[in-house]
C-alpha cells in the first residue's frame, strides 16, 4: 500500500537532489571547450571541436550503456541505492577532472563518471512508480524545473567562479554539489517490494522474444523509446558548443562570464516550460503539443546561428529552452502510460540509453558540423533537424497510442 503523502515528500526531496545535481553538472560541463583551450593551451577551432565531440561522445556512450543495467537493477532492488550510488560515487570522481595532464584523460574521467550516474533517470523512475496515475504529468514536469533551475544556477555559479577564480575551483563544486544531492536522497522513501515470487507477466506486456537479450516490451514502447532516440540527437546537437558562439561575438576574457548569464536566463524559460507542459501533457494530447513546440525550436536555433549580439543570441537561447523544455516530461508522461509499474525502471533506463544514443549520434556530427562550416553550421543543423522530426514525432506518436489503445 502506497502512502498517501510519501510521493509529495518524495518529490520535493529529488527536486533538491536534482536541482544540486545538475548545478554542479553545469557548473563545469558547459564550459569544457574554453578548458581544453586553457589548460592544453589549443587554439583552432577545429580541434577543439574534435575534443569536445569526443568527451560528448564517450559520456553519453557510458550513460546509454550503463543506464538500462541501473534501471534493472532499479526493478530488482529499488531505485534509492542506484541514486545513492550515483551522487556519491560521481561527486568524489568529478573533482578529479582538474587534474588530467591531457584530453585523453580528460575524455576517460568523463566516461567513467556518466557510467556511475544516471541519478536524473533514477528519479524519474521513483516518481513515475511512487506517484498516482493522474498526477505524473504533473510531477515529471515539476521534476524537470530542477534539472532546468540546476542548470540555470550551475551555469551562473560556474562562469563566475571560472571568471574571478579558476577551472579547479569549479570541479571542486560540482563534486560538493553531488554530494549533497546524495544526503537528500537519504530522506526519500522507495516504495519498493520487489518482485513477488512465481509472478507472471500480464497480456498487456507480454512480448515474445524475436531476439534473444531483447527486452520484452510492447511495440508502444519501443516506438516512443524511438523517440526518445530522435530526441536526444536533435536537443544535443548544437549545445556543447554555444561558449564557443559567444566567444565568437564577444571576448575571450569574459566569455565564461556571460556564457554562465545566457544560459541561465534560457533556463528560467525552461523551468517555466516544464512545469506548464507537464501539467498540459496530462490533460491534453501530446501530438498537439509537439508540433508548435518543435516548430518553435526550430526557428530559435536558426536565430542563435544568425545572431551576431549577445542579445539576440540569448533571446533565442531563452525561446529553444521555453519550446524544447516541454518535450521530454510530454513523452515521459506517455511512456509511463505505457509501461506498468513494476517495469518502470527498466522501460525508463532504456529510454535515458536511447536519448543518449541520440546524443552520441549529435556529438560527432555536430563536431563535424562545426569543423566543416565553423560554430555557426551546428545551429542551422540542428534548426534543419527538428523542422524533418516533426513528421516522425507525429507518426511515432500516433502508432504508439493506437498500439496501446488496442491492448487495453
Amino acid at each position: 500500500m502506497k502512502k498517501t503523502g510519501s510521493w509529495k515528500k518524495n518529490l520535493i526531496l529529488l527536486w533538491l537532489s536534482q536541482l544540486a545535481v545538475m548545478s554542479g553538472f553545469s557548473a563545469m560541463i558547459p564550459f569544457i571547450p574554453l578548458f581544453i583551450k586553457n589548460r592544453f593551451g589549443i587554439t583552432d577551432e577545429g580541434e577543439i571541436a574534435y575534443y569536445v565531440s569526443y568527451f560528448n561522445f564517450f559520456g553519453t556512450m557510458a550513460y546509454a550503456v550503463f543506464c538500462p543495467i541501473w534501471g534493472v537493477l532499479s526493478d530488482r532492488f529499488g531505485v534509492k541505492p542506484m541514486l545513492l550510488r550515483g551522487t556519491f560515487v560521481t561527486g568524489w570522481m568529478f573533482p578529479l577532472m582538474a587534474y588530467v595532464p591531457g584530453p585523453g584523460w580528460l575524455i576517460f574521467l568523463r566516461f567513467l563518471t556518466a557510467a556511475c550516474a544516471g541519478t536524473t533517470a533514477a528519479s524519474q523512475v521513483m516518481i513515475a512508480r511512487n506517484t498516482p496515475d493522474d498526477k505524473q504529468g504533473f510531477a515529471l514536469g515539476v521534476l524537470t524545473t530542477a534539472i532546468w533551475g540546476g542548470a540555470m544556477l550551475g551555469n551562473v555559479i560556474g562562469g563566475f567562479i571560472i571568471y574571478y577564480f579558476n577551472y579547479t575551483c569549479a570541479f571542486w563544486l560540482c563534486g560538493i554539489l553531488y554530494v549533497l544531492a546524495g544526503v537528500a536522497v537519504l530522506f526519500t522513501y522507495d516504495d519498493f517490494k520487489g518482485r513477488p515470487a512465481g509472478a507472471r507477466q500480464t497480456k498487456a506486456v507480454h512480448v515474445r522474444r524475436a531476439v534473444p537479450f531483447i527486452p520484452a516490451f510492447t511495440r508502444a514502447v519501443w516506438v516512443l523509446l524511438f523517440l526518445f532516440l530522435l530526441m536526444g540527437c536533435i536537443r544535443n546537437f548544437e549545445s556543447p558548443y554555444v561558449a564557443l558562439k559567444i566567444e565568437s561575438i564577444t571576448d575571450a576574457k569574459t566569455t565564461t562570464y556571460w556564457t554562465g548569464i545566457v544560459s541561465a536566463v534560457a533556463c528560467v524559460g525552461a523551468i517555466l516550460s516544464g512545469a506548464l507542459n507537464g501539467y498540459l501533457a496530462d490533460r491534453f494530447p501530446a501530438v498537439k503539443l509537439l508540433t508548435p513546440l518543435l516548430i518553435l525550436s526550430a526557428c530559435a536555433l536558426f536565430l542563435q546561428g544568425f545572431a551576431h549580439g549577445l542579445l539576440v543570441f540569448a533571446s533565442g537561447r531563452t525561446l529553444l529552452f521555453v519550446a524544447a523544455g516541454g518535450l521530454q516530461p510530454i513523452l515521459q508522461k506517455q511512456l509511463s502510460s505505457a509501461t506498468p509499474q513494476r517495469k518502470r525502471g527498466s522501460v525508463f533506463g532504456f529510454s535515458s540509453m536511447f536519448s543518449c544514443a541520440g546524443g552520441m549520434i549529435a556529438a560527432l556530427a555536430g563536431g563535424w558540423s562545426v569543423m566543416l562550416f565553423k560554430v555557426n553550421g551546428a545551429f542551422y543543423t540542428a534548426s534543419a533537424l527538428f523542422l524533418i522530426s516533426i513528421f516522425l514525432f507525429r507518426s511515432g506518436l500516433a502508432r504508439a497510442v493506437s498500439q496501446r489503445r488496442q491492448r487495453q
